[in-house]
């Protein structure tokens, strides 16, 4: 790979500083892996003020091609182009009008718009922890690997030169987010050298996901300036027993928020327990074998294995947090999903084992599709984590 670098005086001389009267408009789709985002531009003669004021857009993939739409869904300011230009999440849905094999919106949507789920008012809150690499996937400020390696923590929300590492692509993804239109609540660097996060949220229904989504495309797209490798990999270097990235979600509903709410929360963790072995299945693209690399037991992880919650427990499957506790209302933290976690897919299971009280979590990433009885779906997913667990 030839050695080449952003050129942003160039860049900036012709985006930034020539006069246009188009809106450039660039439409976000996520791939099938379920992990990269990709893009398209087009221009508008009138700046839109929402998804609805945008024409849906053919896209080819694979081969042999096959043809898609993109279904606009959720409308921001482009912190490139800036100006009038916008970013356009879309939806893919195939060409017999079906939704893509991995456009979990859709569900997702139709749960969190449901008449049972809109009258909870269900609340997110994504965290998104990520590792900065440099071009060969190593990430900065890592010791060589025949160098002892980093075995604590101390990285986590820590500054200085020997500690923290990226920091300048970091905060210029927050300010880019919120800029866009991103509900950021925050951030901070993680528990080993590279290793960064952000939170989405709180924010009601699919609008979370939607926004996270967002920001991981302005996290990929501003890597390209930096010269970096963003990755969300919840092993970035498998063979280590040392960094992890996971992809917590934390859900309030409505009576959780309100007073003696810790009664629900409780009853939420009783069903979640129910559901544990295949809802791992869903907390990563590989079906739970990404995972699995993660949940050992240790640095802030529960063993795959076990099912189990506390009271500002980090090494627990289900974290209560002190103050929610205190308070005897709020919200519960998942700790189960991974960094590459889909957060439609985790957010509407988690709506319909909470809220509506299924005990079936369906597994898109199986080779089936996740279609058949429920209860083929749970033993083929069970299964394979015992497998796997006899193997680490």
């Amino acid at each position: 790979m030839g050695e080449w670098r952003w050129n942003k005086e160039l860049h900036s001389r012709y985006v930034h500083e020539l006069p246009v009267r188009k809106v450039l408009v660039e439409y976000i789709y996520v791939d099938d892996d379920d992990v990269s985002v990709h893009s398209k531009c087009r221009t508008f003669d009138e700046v839109p003020q929402s998804a609805e004021d945008c024409p849906m857009w053919r896209i080819a993939v694979h081969y042999p091609v096959e043809n898609r739409f993109l279904k606009p869904v959720a409308l921001y300011s482009d912190p490139f182009r800036r100006g009038s230009h916008k970013l356009l999440l879309c939806d893919v849905y195939n060409d017999d009008w079906t939704p893509s094999k991995r456009n979990f919106r859709k569900q997702c949507d139709d749960t969190m718009t449901s008449p049972e789920v809109k009258k909870v008012a269900p609340w997110f809150g994504l965290e998104q922890e990520y590792t900065i690499c440099d071009k060969t996937g190593y990430p900065i400020g890592w010791p060589p690997s025949s160098h002892p390696q980093p075995v604590d923590p101390y990285h986590h929300e820590a500054n200085g030169t020997n500690k923290t590492f990226g920091r300048d692509l970091y905060e210029s993804h927050l300010f880019a987010c919120l800029y866009a239109g991103i509900n950021i609540s925050g951030g901070n660097a993680e528990a080993f050298p590279g290793q960064w996060e952000f939170q989405v949220g709180p924010s009601e229904g699919t609008r979370a996901s939607d926004d996270l989504w967002t920001a991981r495309y302005i996290l990929y797209r501003m890597s390209e300036e930096f010269g970096l490798v963003v990755t969300l990999a919840p092993k970035p270097l498998p063979a280590l027993n040392i960094g992890a990235c996971g992809g917590h979600v934390n859900i309030s509903t409505k009576p959780m928020r309100e007073d003696r709410g810790i009664k629900h929360i409780e009853a939420a963790i009783k069903r979640l327990e129910k559901t544990h072995l295949p809802f791992l299945g869903i907390c990563d693209p590989s079906g739970g074998l990404d995972n699995v690399q993660r949940l050992k037991g240790w640095f802030c992880t529960a063993p795959y294995q076990q099912f189990c919650w506390g009271i500002e427990d980090r090494n627990a499957t289900i974290r209560i947090p002190r103050l929610v506790a205190d308070d005897g209302k709020g919200y519960l933290e998942d700790r189960r999903p991974a960094s590459n976690f889909d957060p439609y897919l985790v957010t509407g299971a988690l709506v319909r084992i909470i809220v509506l009280g299924e005990t079936i979590v369906l597994n898109p990433y199986l080779s089936a599709g996740g279609k058949g009885n429920g209860k083929e779906v749970v033993d083929k997913v069970a299964d394979s984590l015992q497998q796997m667990c006899s193997f680490n």
